[in-house]
């Protein structure tokens, strides 16, 4: 038998286990599995197929965790996805599930030449902007004047991509090890002014990410610069989770939060809470596979308190989290296209910061949904103090501030989502700070006696359904064939 927990799986691999599922485990157990989103969805698939008797122990009145869609505040067929609302081409595992349940998708348009930029009281198309750099007025030096802020971003991290790309699994360890205490902020620092690290900031909506891991930033930008088009799923990204449960609904407990892990010599328990009865509810199995964020995990006891490493314990208390709150509006129609906005989205240094315009249904008459802020870290928790009906107003008021006050006549209703505020998640994603992915990462997903780990935050994926799913996979591997005892 391989020892699965040391052996990395490939994405051809995995690719293989969606496709026709694990083999069937030769020691079959109880396994309980907390968290429904779609890392622990994705394991208790392939563990139920593979002859385990699976429970899955979930907070919430419904599966997805952070994939989550809203419909209830909108007219028939309109909806705002509160998490991750694109897929990138190269996310291959995602797409093999979408392919997998036949969920219907479209193209997601993430830019346009036509995206408007409204910064410093500057009203400019990003057309205009990339053969006029300067119509913004910054304040940069000589030498960065003429340059676009991805031109100049791109100054510093390109050498870099290049380096990396000429020997992925040798080079990423080197620069690990060359910018592993440096934050996004600092490197920038070392090369730019700051009328330029702010149009960096602004207008490539970095300014969340100053503070954390510049190798944070490199894999995102390894990532987008690897993109070719996004897509979305047709209906609302939820889709994806519910397409699980005809085969799971009879496994799921809902409201059930979970309060304390107990390790034994033979078995594991699980204390939990209903969240409306409040009766205390207890549950024991071989093994158990927790994949709530460490945000959440760490409220949860833990005895004997040392069946956890001292080095998983620092990662749960440290792990940074992302907050993200975003903001949707619903209109009477899509007065945006009358200014050749298809898709795409607005770049503001207003409270909103970024809107995106829908992918889905464009040039079709009648309501549509806008996303009409979608902010991070510092910029999220200002809007998190104000109320759903004052963050719709404000949101509702920096748009009538690029569009004109027509776009009151045409407001409806909206809705907002704050996950910071989501006492299930507490956070949005995982974004290391400097340090954290030496110091923090190798522990996040290393088994603790009877407890397992997944999500997005055991991955280097942060922040995707792919990180979700591809962890899902690794850890329902890596049980397969463990013996009971």
């Amino acid at each position: 038998m391989p020892n699965n927990m040391n052996y990395r799986l490939t994405t051809q691999q995995m690719i293989s286990i969606i496709r026709n599922g694990l083999h069937k485990s030769q020691v079959p157990k109880h396994i309980i599995i907390v968290g429904a989103g779609l890392a622990g969805l994705v394991a208790a698939s392939l563990l139920k197929d593979a002859g385990h008797n699976i429970t899955i122990l979930e907070a919430n009145n419904r599966v997805g965790g952070r994939v989550y869609t809203l419909r209830s505040s909108f007219s028939n067929g309109l909806y705002f996805n509160a998490g991750p609302m694109r897929i990138p081409d190269i996310h291959s595992l995602t797409l093999t599930y979408i392919k997998k349940f036949r969920l219907p998708t479209n193209l997601f348009i993430n830019r346009t030449p036509m995206d408007i930029i409204y910064t410093n009281g500057i009203k400019t198309r990003l057309n205009i902007f990339e053969h006029n750099p300067s119509i913004l007025n910054y304040p940069v030096t000589l030498n960065e004047r003429g340059k676009t802020a991805e031109e100049l971003l791109l100054l510093v991290v390109q050498p870099i991509l290049n380096f990396i790309n000429q020997d992925p699994a040798r080079n990423w360890a080197v620069v690990e090890k060359q910018y592993k205490n440096y934050s996004l902020g600092f490197v920038l620092n070392s090369f730019f002014s700051a009328g330029a690290i702010d149009m960096i900031g602004v207008l490539l909506d970095l300014e969340a990410y100053l503070g954390m891991s510049f190798i944070e930033v490199l894999r995102e930008m390894v990532l987008f610069t690897s993109t070719n088009r996004f897509y979305e799923i047709t209906g609302g990204m939820d889709l994806l989770p519910r397409a699980f449960l005809p085969q799971l609904k009879e496994n799921i407990l809902f409201h059930q939060k979970m309060m304390k892990i107990v390790q034994y010599k033979n078995s594991i328990t699980i204390h939990s809470t209903h969240q409306q009865t409040l009766e205390h509810f207890m549950i024991t199995s071989d093994l158990a596979i927790i994949t709530i964020p460490f945000s959440a995990l760490r409220f949860v006891k833990i005895e004997p308190y040392d069946s956890f490493s001292y080095y998983k314990r620092r990662a749960i208390r440290e792990l940074n989290y992302m907050a993200s709150t975003k903001i949707a509006i619903e209109f009477k129609s899509r007065f945006w296209e009358r200014s050749y906005q298809y898709g795409g989205k607005s770049i503001t240094d207003l409270p909103i910061r970024f809107t995106y315009y829908p992918s889905y249904g464009i040039g079709t008459m009648g309501p549509a949904v806008v996303l009409a802020s979608y902010t991070w870290a510092d910029e999220a928790l200002t809007w998190d103090s104000l109320s759903n009906e004052e963050r719709i107003q404000y949101a509702l008021k920096n748009l009538a501030e690029i569009y004109g006050n027509h776009i009151y006549a045409e407001f409806l209703s909206g809705a907002s989502f704050s996950w910071n505020q989501n006492p299930y998640s507490c956070g949005a994603f995982t974004a290391f700070e400097p340090g954290q992915e030496i110091e923090l990462y190798p522990y996040i997903a290393v088994p603790e006696g009877r407890v397992h780990f997944a999500g997005e935050h055991t991955t280097l994926i942060h922040g995707w359904m792919q990180g979700a799913i591809e962890s899902g996979i690794r850890v329902a591997y890596e049980v397969n064939d463990l013996p009971k005892s």
